[in-house]
């Protein structure tokens, strides 16, 4: 096997002792893939991925002198131990391969370091290091495609992404996490194959996703899948944000540049990248024109938030993930309606109904607002502005998101049973309470507009 006869990058003191400890029972122990790219680029990690000759049950019993190891992924040969800087995982050189129509790899031990580097997915992912003499195992020049920056293939594209068709994912991730270029291969493979992803778990994928969206730059990953056909192929619903191509006199950009832009302009949380992604993507199916060609979208927002629940849903989010993107797609309208003449009632409403989501929704609506100009400036950026500052102000006079009255003191005044118009009262109550009409420790004014509600419900 051709080994690099120079040192590799320092390990830490873990790497070490774990080494010793495995080749004096008689077992290999090498750091393998992206801990040792990423160690090669500069990029330290406290996550530590071993690969080892020892079998699972002998991983186990060796890791017990390190702390208490867990069976993280035994059925694919992968033993866990949590250290004090990070998480090792230590796995038996193998070899995966899904058979014909399964969503389940079949997984086999292999009998060497070589076996295990080379079946892996890309050249820059089939690099080892020597724990105890730091030397590189680099038997197909991994290291040369990093110093490139080329994300190639281990052997024959097609054979590498029929084993693992999650492959294709993974190569527009590493490429847009670490801006590298697809080698040309390895390219055109991917653009015969992007129907193979039906072969792969939707949690699978959504994990793809997830990694991609959270990255510096996701703009240029959901390029990648576009050209590649893969964005179809993984996510059917977003192709339909690359079929309009022009998005109205006031918006030069295409649908899909405006809202690659809107990603990238959000801060990487999940739930917010998510909706900067499908806050738009009921805009082709809602469009309407007007009699002087002007495109409208009524309503794309309730569709639009219908259809991430959709998406999300089928990728297997959680329902926090799948409620807040809904949320704030569906208001993302509301905050670009904003003006100074709305009421107070008005504002606590919306701040009410976004809860904890309400600086995510001004995020979304500047991006959302400074995606749709070449410059990236947008003039309604004082306005978002004006509305955080007349939130932050109403916050300060704390006010009961409740009736004054309760429904005990409403049955025992009016000597009624429980029924609808206990509700009816109180959300009357609420709703003055929030508009700033019934002050929430005014009880006798609340009694009378209890008396009046209860007269005008009488036959």
């Amino acid at each position: 096997m051709p080994t690099q006869n120079d040192a590799g990058p320092s390990l830490p003191e873990i790497a070490r002792r774990l080494a010793e400890a495995f080749r004096s029972q008689g077992y290999e122990l090498y750091l393998v893939g992206g801990a040792v790219r990423d160690r090669l680029l500069g990029q330290s990690d406290t996550d530590l991925d071993f690969a080892t000759s020892a079998l699972p049950d002998d991983t186990y019993r060796i890791l017990t002198d390190f702390g208490r190891p867990y069976r993280v992924g035994e059925r694919f040969g992968t033993i866990g131990l949590a250290g004090l800087e990070g998480q090792i995982e230590i796995t038996t050189y193998r070899q995966e391969i899904y058979p014909e129509l399964s969503r389940k790899p079949a997984v086999t031990f292999g009998a060497s370091l070589f076996d295990d580097l080379s079946r892996r997915d890309f050249t820059i992912n089939a690099l080892a290091q020597d724990p105890l003499s730091g030397y590189l195992v680099d038997p197909l020049n991994g290291r040369h495609d990093l110093e490139l920056g080329l994300i190639r293939a281990v052997g024959v594209p097609e054979d590498r992404f029929r084993e693992d068709p999650l492959r294709l994912l993974r190569a527009v991730r590493f490429a847009a996490a670490l801006r590298f270029d697809i080698e040309p291969q390895t390219w055109a493979a991917m653009q015969r194959n992007p129907g193979d992803l039906r072969r792969i778990s939707r949690e699978r994928i959504r994990d793809e996703y997830t990694r991609l969206l959270q990255g510096a730059v996701p703009s240029r990953g959901l390029g990648l899948l576009r050209d590649s056909g893969l964005l179809g192929a993984s996510v059917p619903e977003l192709q339909a944000l690359t079929q309009m191509p022009d998005h109205g006199p006031r918006h030069p950009l295409s649908l899909w540049d405006h809202t690659v832009r809107v990603v990238d302009r959000v801060d990487p949380f999940l739930a917010l990248r998510w909706a900067a992604l499908l806050h738009d993507v009921a805009k082709p199916a809602t469009r309407t024109t007007e009699s002087n060609g002007r495109p409208r979208f009524f309503h794309h927002e309730d569709v639009g938030a219908q259809i991430a629940r959709e998406v999300l849903t089928s990728l297997r989010y959680s329902n926090a993930v799948v409620d807040a993107v809904s949320l704030l797609i569906e208001t993302h309208m509301q905050i670009h309606s904003y003006s100074e003449e709305w009421s107070d009632g008005a504002v606590r409403r919306l701040r009410m109904r976004l809860g904890t989501l309400f600086q995510e929704s001004l995020s979304l609506a500047r991006a959302d607002a400074a995606g749709h100009t070449l410059t990236g400036q947008s003039e309604n950026a004082p306005r978002y502005d004006q509305l955080e500052q007349r939130a932050r102000n109403l916050e300060r006079q704390v006010l009961p998101a409740v009736s004054p009255l309760s429904g005990d003191e409403l049955m025992q005044h009016y000597n009624r049973p429980p029924g609808p118009w206990i509700r009816h009262i109180k959300e009357a109550l609420r709703e003055d309470v929030i508009d700033g009409r019934l002050a929430p420790d005014d009880l006798e004014a609340a009694w009378r507009l209890a008396d009046s509600l209860m007269s005008a419900s009488e036959p």
